[in-house]
């Protein structure tokens, strides 16, 4: 009874069920049975509950699905293999199929390499067949065997032109600051010298005083040049009553139009609101301006130069330049107006 009950009890254990034992399989896991006689569940037919149960030195009690399945890499026939791989049957291992492997030493190692989930020799990381064994960046150098970059991309700095750097996360080459690719790289103001890739001043533009006539100076703000304070480059540049005298580049009054009184006419002075020569209170430039019996003297050199004077006269003194007429009395030969 001790014997027996010393081979029981690790059937029991085993078994899993309770110290009660069982009356039915519902008692029992799904890959068991239920004894009724020892009242213990055992393995069902098929199943197993350890190596023992197997009695196959190829093959263990697989503890997930409580089956006898061969130990990895050993077999007796093709099937007991995965897929790719066939049963060598004097050692009873599980070989690669022609075409397929389970280690780097049946590729090409120089190129190659086996693919653990695949099993089959595959490019090295940055070699190739072709095209679709590189990254999206690359493309298949095929007589080299080896993934490059394509035109803009990079892996290296040398990948990119000596003015760019590579974007290692992004695999792009992008501009070195300070340097441009083409006009757009730069200010408005500026343009791209492709010679040295650098912003250079633009046609027309500046950057520095130095860049402009002697008589301009740069506006860094728009970086135009402009006239100096006081000098012009074109009409555009002064007054609407002035032009641009080129030669001295100096804002010059439009012909009836004046800066100063020095710019009119002796009987004028200049309107500053206007830009206008008048005729000043008290001067005339013709007999229309003076009353029916004046003149207007247009004489320059006599004291009454560019003023109204009566027309008649009591003696010679009242004509000059003339003689009174004693019955008209009127200097001969005035007119009213002149």
């Amino acid at each position: 009874m001790l014997a027996l009950a010393v081979f029981i009890l690790p059937l029991i254990l085993l078994s899993g069920c309770a110290s009660s034992g069982c009356s039915s399989d519902k008692q029992c896991k799904d890959w068991q049975t239920c004894n009724t006689t020892s009242r213990a569940c055992m393995a069902k037919p098929g199943n197993c509950a350890s190596d023992a149960v197997c009695n196959d030195t190829l093959k263990t009690c697989d503890p997930a699905t409580h089956t006898c399945t061969y130990l990895k890499n050993l077999c007796r026939a093709d099937e007991d293999c995965a897929a790719w791989q066939l049963c060598a049957s004097t050692v009873n291992e599980c070989k690669p199929r022609a075409g397929y492997c389970d280690s780097d030493s049946l590729c090409d190692q120089t190129d190659y390499r086996c693919d653990a989930t695949k099993h089959v020799c595959v490019p090295k990381l940055g070699k190739c067949r072709d095209s679709f064994d590189c990254a999206a960046y690359q493309t298949c150098d095929v007589p080299r065997k080896t993934c490059v970059a394509l035109s803009g991309r990079c892996d290296v700095e040398s990948d990119c032109s000596a003015w760019m750097t590579c974007d290692l996360p992004n695999n792009t080459c992008k501009l070195k600051g300070g340097f441009c690719q083409n006009d757009l790289d730069c200010s408005a103001w500026q343009v791209c010298d492709v010679d040295i890739h650098r912003c250079q001043t633009g046609p027309g533009a500046c950057d520095m005083d130095s860049q402009c006539s002697e008589w301009e100076l740069c506006n860094r703000n728009t970086h135009f040049c402009e006239a100096k304070r006081g000098l012009c480059g074109s009409s555009a540049e002064c007054q609407q009553w002035q032009v641009c005298d080129i030669t001295n580049r100096r804002c010059v009054s439009r012909p009836t139009y004046c800066s100063t009184s020095a710019e009119c006419g002796p009987a004028e002075a200049c309107n500053t609101a206007n830009h206008k020569c008048e005729t000043r209170a008290g001067f005339c430039k013709t007999t229309a301006d003076c009353p029916l019996t004046q003149r207007c003297d247009s004489d320059p050199g006599s004291k009454t130069a560019y003023r109204c004077v009566s027309v008649t006269c009591s003696s010679n003194a009242d004509c000059p330049d003339s003689s009174c007429d004693p019955e008209s009395q009127r200097c001969r030969g005035w007119k009213v107006y002149n």
